[in-house]
């Protein structure tokens, strides 16, 4: 039985922030100097900086799974274009781990500046009517030197110079970066907050009365602004009574 296109739309839909194979911004693969040696260095790296970033009673920052898929990761890699784009399948396939497991460590080395990488997609040159135009593929990994931690990139220097090897890492370069749904969210969220208060304390500070004040603290709300005037008088009220105090009437005169 043949699949309807509507179908195949549905199973090889893309992620969200995919470039083409061929777009210039999926163009991140560039030759890594020093081959083998660059990988024993960035392990022997890796190590080091898990065992310093760990805190007592707690677990290390990333792992030994995080480290068992970037060395798989550089096993796939072609050392002498920068070409690495291993599926997740292969990845699970070299490290033996579940497909939740390669994601979570490439996520952990991705956050602690170990790894970075490119969504990719492909044309499929099906016409409309036949199937969906793009296709998912392996995503382009690479390292960006520019992300990794001060302190592993020094290291990892001092690690090649050991061995007669010097390394210079490529220009850092500003890479499109894939944020999940939730991080989105929670990034409009608080850039919008940010955006109000920034806009109320301006109004507030080019207020003249207290009537604005309130007009500008609660917009649209007559009852808020008319108790909100309530209270200011009657702490002004209050303030002037507790300065001016009538006189005690209970004390007799002598």
């Amino acid at each position: 039985m043949t699949a309807h296109a509507l179908d195949l739309h549905v199973r090889h839909k893309v992620r969200r922030d995919s470039f083409d194979i061929d777009d210039k911004r999926a163009q991140v693969f560039r030759p890594i100097e020093h081959g083998v040696f660059f990988k024993d260095a960035l392990l022997e790296t890796f190590d080091e900086f898990d065992d310093w970033s760990k805190k007592k009673g707690e677990r290390h920052r990333m792992g030994q799974n995080c480290r068992k898929v970037l060395a798989a990761l550089m096993w796939c890699c072609d050392f002498a274009t920068g070409t690495c784009e291993p599926s997740i399948d292969t990845l699970m396939e070299k490290t033996h781990f579940a497909r939740a497991t390669v994601v979570r460590a490439l996520k952990l080395l991705w956050e602690n500046g170990f790894l970075n990488w490119i969504r990719r997609t492909a044309k499929t040159g099906l016409a409309p009517d036949e199937g969906p135009p793009v296709r998912q593929v392996s995503n382009a990994y690479f390292w960006d030197f520019a992300r990794m931690p001060a302190r592993c990139l020094m290291r990892l220097k001092e690690k090649l110079a050991r061995k007669g090897k010097k390394f210079s890492p490529p220009p850092a370069r500003n890479f499109p970066r894939y944020e999940g749904l939730q991080k989105r969210r929670a990034r409009a969220i608080r850039d919008k907050l940010a955006y109000d208060r920034a806009t109320k304390r301006n109004a507030l500070a080019r207020a003249r009365s207290p009537e604005e004040q309130a007009a500008v603290l609660y917009p649209n709300d007559v009852a808020s602004q008319r108790l909100h005037l309530e209270m200011l008088l009657g702490d002004s009220a209050s303030s002037a009574a507790s300065l001016n105090p009538l006189p005690n009437r209970s004390i007799q005169k002598e």
